[in-house]
């Protein structure tokens, strides 16, 4: 159980306004196929609880989301709170990556 989840996604629910966890639920997956890719408002209440989200589908919202879209930036944060010697303190090795010098091949 994570604190730093529950803390994560109660701001994003305060940044959104306080929507119902259902219109939470539908605007965090809303860019997944309606093949079954969905995610429940009891999921968030899951994540409410401190319960950590399944990395597939956190790395999957990475590939969905633009890199400036929020989602993307809470997933990041989600994944860097649950395995943070993988993804580094609230997503940094995603962000060094922008930071570094280009190469001028």
């Amino acid at each position: 159980m994570s604190d730093e989840t529950k803390e994560l996604i109660e701001k994003e629910l305060q940044v959104q306004g306080n929507p119902s966890l259902r219109k939470f639920a539908d605007w965090f997956a809303e860019g997944f196929s309606n093949e079954g890719d969905t995610l429940s408002h009891a999921t968030v209440i899951n994540w409410l609880n401190g319960k950590h989200p399944q990395t597939d589908f956190l790395e999957d919202m990475l590939t969905v989301y633009p890199t400036n879209d929020r989602r993307f930036v809470l997933a990041l944060k989600l994944l860097a709170a649950k395995k943070p010697h993988v993804w580094g303190f609230q997503g940094i090795v995603w962000r060094l990556r922008d930071e570094l010098p280009k190469n001028k091949h």
